[in-house]
């Protein structure tokens, strides 16, 4: 089996290593003081690229709204009916642009709400469980507007989270 010289300096960092070929018998010494500089330099660059990567806004409220970043007055509306029909004041949510990476590290999130096409799933909304709260991926409030069929079936399975 034949291991690269590059591979045996990093697994014995610091220690002096010996390698000899197979076809000469001639022994040869790796200085790991280089390899040293090439992983500081890729950990700084590592902490650059880390750095620069926006982190995510920390959610504090139990329920959590997925819009798009334009929205009109008449879907505020419907978005304002729609949370006091279900008993949740203006205080008691908070409204995101962008959706969460991870839904699952919410853990104190009992209700999200999306609202946007882009994360739409099916056709046909339910409810997912993620931790101890729900989730439903709905139509764009403007499509809620248009067509009863959809707000209805909004409906029907919010009135299940109640």
């Amino acid at each position: 089996m034949i291991i690269e010289k590059d591979f045996l300096a990093k697994i014995f960092e610091g220690d002096k290593l010996f390698v000899f070929s197979e076809e000469n018998t001639s022994v040869e010494y790796k200085d790991s003081t280089e390899n040293d500089s090439i992983l500081n330099e890729v950990a700084e660059k590592r902490e650059v690229v880390e750095s620069s990567i926006p982190q995510s806004k920390k959610v504090e409220k139990e329920v959590l709204i997925l819009l798009p970043n334009q929205v009109e007055e008449a879907e505020k509306e419907t978005l304002h009916k729609l949370l006091k029909a279900i008993g949740i004041e203006k205080n008691q949510y908070e409204v995101i642009n962008d959706h969460p990476d991870s839904l699952k590290s919410i853990q104190h999130l009992k209700l999200f709400l999306s609202f946007h096409n882009q994360y739409l799933q099916s056709e046909e909304y339910s409810i997912l469980k993620i931790n101890k709260g729900n989730a439903i991926y709905a139509h764009s409030l403007s499509d809620l507007n248009t067509d009863q069929n959809k707000k209805l079936m909004l409906w029907n399975l919010l009135k299940k989270i109640v």
